[in-house]
């Protein structure tokens, strides 16, 4: 079982699979289980933010479908020729990428769920690794496997349109970028050979600034929505920083396979194999577990 997202009311969205077979379900704070959907070669799936619609990537090649809770899947996008997978949602619309002309060669697009309109944000190919859009649309970070690039959605000039951030090492580097609400910065976790930092990226200085320093290689890092505070799981502690500064706020001792904010930046859900434990971000205190 994998805990994939959270809502505002502290729903949990899970994924039971078994080899091909797939199972969407939602778990409630008090451990209420209510079986969703099955899917088979179910992979991943996210929230629509502030809607009781489930984005679900399946399938293989790849596809995309809506689900309404307590209703059944609905497709969005996908063909047996190329995979369309999921890099994240916005309200009302799906980021993802999709290979339609080379299987290592991507296209990131951003899917209006309620017209079906769509705007290919990045063509210029490449094995997208990740891809992150800003709050307003106007920026993406894309991250390739030797590169992280600039995506302007709203150039002065073409060659405003996509800029080189930095050259990266294959297997490192900086990952899982995440911007935060004012559009112009975004945070992302960069990773040494023995060492990691999480560091921001400023749009219109052009200059990466680290704010936690001397992590171990195998950190994890995840900001709340609203980009206040980012939450660090290293070596068996979870500990809470100021995003603007990353000064120490305080911590917790506790182990964790995943972190999941949720949308009110209240509180942390830290995931493992067993159960689902939720920490208040203010006291960094255990205020619930679910068993999963």
């Amino acid at each position: 079982m994998r805990v994939l997202d959270v809502d505002e009311r502290g729903r949990l969205l899970v994924a039971v699979t078994d080899g091909d077979h797939g199972q969407l379900a939602e778990i409630d704070a008090k451990g209420t289980r209510r079986e969703l959907c099955a899917a088979p070669g179910l992979t991943t799936a996210r929230y629509l933010p502030g809607e009781r619609k489930i984005v679900v990537q399946h399938g293989s090649p790849a596809q995309l479908a809506l689900l309404r809770v307590g209703g059944e899947l609905t497709p969005v996008v996908g063909s047996p020729d190329h995979a369309s997978e999921l890099l994240g949602v916005l309200p009302g619309r799906i980021v993802y990428r999709a290979n339609r002309r080379h299987r290592l060669l991507f296209t990131v697009l951003i899917r209006n769920v309620l017209v079906g309109e769509e705007q290919a944000v990045y063509d210029r190919g490449g094995s997208v690794i990740d891809a992150a859009v800003s709050r307003n649309s106007r920026h993406i970070a894309v991250r390739l496997p030797r590169k992280l690039v600039l995506v302007d959605t709203m150039p002065v000039t073409e060659d405003d349109h996509v800029r080189l951030i930095t050259a990266e090492p294959t297997d490192l580097g900086h990952r899982a970028p995440h911007w935060l609400p004012d559009s112009n910065r975004f945070v992302a976790t960069d990773y040494r050979a023995d060492s990691a930092q999480f560091t921001r990226y400023d749009v219109l200085s052009q200059e990466w600034e680290p704010l936690i320093t001397d992590l171990s290689p195998t950190a994890k890092t995840a900001t709340a929505p609203d980009g206040r505070r980012t939450a660090v799981v290293d070596q068996g502690e979870i500990s809470f920083h100021q995003t603007e500064n990353g000064r120490f706020l305080r911590s917790i001792t506790a182990p964790a396979d995943g972190l999941l904010w949720s949308p009110n930046s209240d509180t942390l859900v830290v995931t493992t194999e067993d159960e689902a434990v939720i920490i208040a971000a203010d006291s960094a205190t255990v205020t619930g577990k679910i068993p999963l």
